[in-house]
């Protein structure tokens, strides 16, 4: 038998009946397919949305740049104790350049001084007109 002998003996037979119920569950089976990519593209977008958004974030606002120590607001303390914070800050910056032995005594002599209350200047007091 030869293959055009075979070919048009099988385009000879007569079509098979399909059974009733194949063309719904096969329009179903497509229907959840669909479904299925669009729900699986819709958490593609997602994770790409999401996983660009610190960097669309940080484009559109750029992290603020740090305040220089000169500039920096610091909450002031009340008059009274402002000589006291003055002292400690020079302790500290003393401390972080390696200040010598006698001017960290100075300063921490300084600073009991005013801790007692020595030299702390008196509050202002009203004036009468």
């Amino acid at each position: 038998m030869t293959p055009e002998s075979l070919h048009a003996r099988l385009a000879a037979l007569p079509e098979p009946d399909l059974p009733p119920t194949l063309w719904p569950r096969v329009r179903h089976a497509r229907t959840r397919q669909r479904e299925r990519h669009r729900r699986f593209a819709a958490r593609a977008m997602t994770a790409l949305v999401l996983a660009a958004l610190p960097m669309v974030y940080t484009r559109l606002f750029p992290p603020a740049a740090p305040v220089p120590e000169r500039l920096a607001v610091v909450p002031r303390a009340p008059l009274h104790e402002e000589p006291l914070r003055a002292v400690d800050r020079e302790l500290q910056h003393a401390y972080e350049r390696g200040a010598s032995e006698q001017e960290l005594q100075w300063l921490w002599q300084r600073r009991e001084a005013l801790a007692r209350g020595g030299a702390a200047p008196s509050l202002p007091q009203p004036v009468e007109i």
